[in-house]
């Protein structure tokens, strides 16, 4: 079914309906829903797998762990963490001149957003999004890859079935069109993209000239960095886990592997070894099967999305550094070593959204980590604290009984210019040098005083 824009029209309305409802339900009784979600996900646990499976060819191995562990985590995360996050949250002013003042942070829903999810993980990132965004007050429009609607469908399905008001969650099962008319729509709010840098710039592009936010994970060419003194099994083990995971079709697929030159041959040998043993799915989009592969680097600098991993040797610490930087791309990077200090110090250096060490992109089941790039990764975050703060306007809140009159309002005169120049050392001086400055400027201070009523 396409999605015209008249019919992006209905499906916005319709969420706001059920929204404007929503966004006065307290933190504790949304809480309350997304504790049923982890219910509703764990007992549709095999038909959801099977759906994913249906739709992806995914073994199910993963269709378990990065599609239901990942939604049933950020489910029960947001359960127990929303209220604390999203509270309203006191400013305190230590501000001699603003004394009076009292305020606050007041976190709002944003209202309707769109969600455009890709085909690759196709239940675990639309329902990751949809319930950050829920957990928020929003409602959502959720426009999933064309190839994978069913899985999709479950997201509407596991949220509705744990108390979500019916049509909170609106779906626009369509093509790319579809798509374009989410972004476009005048009643979305901001617009949460997962997939391509060519379309994601699109996107941006797009909700750009309305003026319309966006978050964007376009995808990466992760480096995967083993130092001669790395756990060797391991290391081998999670390479050909992060490199062909999901038939090497995931957007933090180690493409890039870098070996210290004095376990580089050892390294190699190991992990074309271990990847003959590995039998991989077909690929989503063209069903043809492949083997895995390991080639030599470096190769362009573009995503391959394919069970293919380029490897190529390191000098030393500033080597790999230059080497895992040298893209275009910054979503995920990885460290191997036993040294925890250089795993941190080379961690601190890598230009990633996220680095692990010794491990591979498990906090992307991870309800408190947040998920996102840098560079052409995108910008923004899901999950995790500040995956709930893209889902909010924060709006600053006064309190001002009116009492006191600044000194700095009208009318202006060259003494009160003066004095409140003055002022500028007595408030933001240094040490011993406020204390002087107190004194010097007294009778400036008096003045502003009285002009304070």
């Amino acid at each position: 079914m396409a999605t015209t824009a008249i019919r992006t029209d209905s499906l916005v309305a319709a969420a706001r309906a059920a929204q404007e409802q929503w966004a006065r339900r307290s933190h504790a009784e949304r809480a309350a829903v997304l504790r049923e979600a982890v219910r509703a996900v764990r007992l549709h646990a095999d038909a959801i797998a099977a759906t994913v499976i249906a739709e992806t060819g995914k073994p199910r191995t993963e269709a378990i762990s990065n599609e239901l562990y990942a939604a049933a985590d950020q489910a029960q995360w947001l359960s127990r963490n929303v209220e604390r996050v999203l509270r309203d949250e006191a400013i305190p002013f230590t501000q001699l001149h603003l004394k009076t003042k009292r305020a606050k942070l007041v976190y709002e829903p944003l209202g309707v957003v769109g969600a455009i999810t890709p085909w690759n993980v196709p239940f675990a990132i639309p329902f990751g999004v949809v319930a950050t965004a829920v957990a928020a007050g929003n409602g959502v429009v959720l426009k999933p890859s064309e190839h994978t609607p069913q899985s999709a469908q479950w997201v509407q399905r596991v949220l509705e079935e744990a108390g979500a008001p019916r049509g909170l969650v609106q779906l626009a099962p369509s093509d790319r069109e579809g798509g374009e008319a989410v972004v476009a729509e005048p009643g979305i709010a901001k617009v949460f993209f997962t997939g391509s840098v060519a379309v994601g710039r699109m996107v941006a592009a797009a909700a750009g000239a309305r003026g319309c936010p966006v978050v964007l994970e376009l995808g990466g060419r992760d480096p995967f960095v083993v130092f001669a003194d790395a756990d060797v099994d391991r290391a081998v083990e999670g390479a050909a886990f992060a490199s062909f995971l999901n038939a090497g079709q995931a957007c933090v697929s180690a493409e890039r592997i870098y070996v210290e030159r004095p376990l580089y041959h050892e390294f190699r040998r190991r992990l074309e070894g271990f990847a003959e043993s590995i039998e991989l799915a077909p690929l989503v989009l063209t069903k043809e099967e492949r083997r895995p592969e390991v080639v030599d680097g470096p190769l362009a600098d573009e995503e391959l999305f394919a069970p293919v991993v380029a490897i190529e040797p390191f000098d030393g610490e500033d080597d790999a550094v230059r080497k895992a930087n040298d893209t275009s791309f910054g979503l995920g990077a990885s460290v191997w070593t036993r040294d925890a200090k250089r795993a941190e110090r080379i961690g601190r250096r890598l230009q990633a959204g996220m680095v692990w060490v010794n491990d591979f992109g498990y906090s992307f089941a991870t309800g408190q980590a947040p998920w996102g790039g840098t560079k052409a990764s995108g910008f923004g975050r899901t999950s995790g604290r500040h995956g709930l703060y893209e889902c909010v306007q924060v709006k600053y809140l006064d309190a001002d009984r009116g009492r006191v009159k600044p000194g700095w309002w009208y009318p202006y005169d060259e003494r009160t210019a003066t004095a409140l120049r003055n002022a500028l050392d007595v408030l933001y001086g240094d040490g011993v040098e406020r204390v002087r400055a107190a004194w010097r400027y007294r009778r400036d201070l008096v003045h502003l005083a009285k002009r304070s009523r």
